[in-house]
């Protein structure tokens, strides 16, 4: 195995390099994300840049890593019974529901909305590393859950799509059309622990 030599890798870099990523995707878009923008927003040098991440593509399929992993991290917990399970799916029920109803959120549906010009194939692996990562997730999660008997969940693709469809309900088109949520910062956790009672209700056997 090759070892570097040399000075330890600043992490704070990373993040710094993730976090502005982050906020050009969302608020400008895919096409105003260049290496160079990142780095002159992060306050890193473009040789710092290029040497964590290749190129735009590769960063910004970091960002979204990093965006899914961030809500899926409690699902990574081994649950063995119904508390533990409340405990894990709520944890990543509240991070999601914080996100779907903020204002980077609404920022970057306006933005997906707004560029056609979009490669197809950059709209597509967004789709695929963002929205499609997180719910094969919780698509194992449940799976894991129902081989250790703690839910009867035999079809978990099926009980995955109905528990966001739970969780978000009308409100996601109430964005679309540039309507008010019925979700707010002050009952997200309400509603959460109605949906995930009734979720367990109805995986019951």
């Amino acid at each position: 195995m090759n070892l570097q030599s040399g000075r330890p890798v600043d992490r704070s870099k990373d993040k710094a390099i993730l976090l502005a990523a982050r906020e050009i995707l969302l608020r400008d878009g895919a096409s105003a994300l260049t290496m160079e923008a990142v780095a002159t927003k992060a306050a890193v040098s473009k040789a710092t840049l290029y040497s964590r991440y290749g190129n735009r593509n590769v960063l910004i399929e970091a960002v979204l890593r990093a965006q899914s992993d961030f809500f899926v991290e409690s699902l990574s917990l081994t649950v063995s019974n119904r508390e533990q399970w409340f405990v894990a799916a709520e944890g990543f029920s509240q991070r999601l529901l914080d996100y779907l109803f903020s204002d980077d959120h609404l920022c970057l549906l306006k933005t997906l909305q707004g560029h056609e010009c979009m490669p197809v194939d950059l709209r597509e692996r967004m789709y695929e590393l963002g929205p499609l990562a997180t719910c094969q997730q919780v698509e194992n999660f449940l799976a894991q859950s129902h081989q250790a008997g703690v839910i009867h969940c035999p079809d978990p693709v099926f009980s995955a799509e109905c528990l966001f469809g739970m969780l978000v309900g009308m409100d996601m088109l109430r964005n679309v059309f540039q309507q008010p949520a019925k979700r707010r910062p002050d009952n997200i956790a309400e509603h959460v622990k109605r949906v995930l009672t009734l979720f367990l209700m109805m995986h019951s056997e």
